[in-house]
């Protein structure tokens, strides 16, 4: 077990833990940016570190979340993260 320090995180994608309950993953996206529609077989967190991001769901809930944001959601219900301004968010997936 190691400290991450996010801020040197140089990457667009990285994986910062994998194990057998969950994943998280930072994740840098330009403006304009982010992740198509999916899902995942559990529960999610989305934080974001810095930017604006707009999360929508299937069946129409949608939230703008800016810096220091953290939404926990069920990641079985499919959606899509979109990024208003280039931002950094860390994801944690439950396996």
């Amino acid at each position: 077990m190691n400290p991450i320090n996010i801020n040197k995180i140089d990457t667009n994608r990285e994986f910062l833990v994998v194990n057998e309950k969950f994943k998280t993953l930072f994740f840098k996206f330009e403006k304009d940016k982010g992740l198509p529609n999916h899902s995942h077989n559990g529960y999610a967190t989305i934080q974001v570190l810095d930017g604006i991001i707009d999360i929508e769901f299937v069946g129409g809930e949608k939230f703008e979340l800016r810096e220091g944001d953290f939404l926990p959601f069920d990641a079985r219900v499919e959606h899509n993260v979109i990024a208003r301004v280039t931002s950094k968010v860390l994801v944690t997936i439950s396996l």
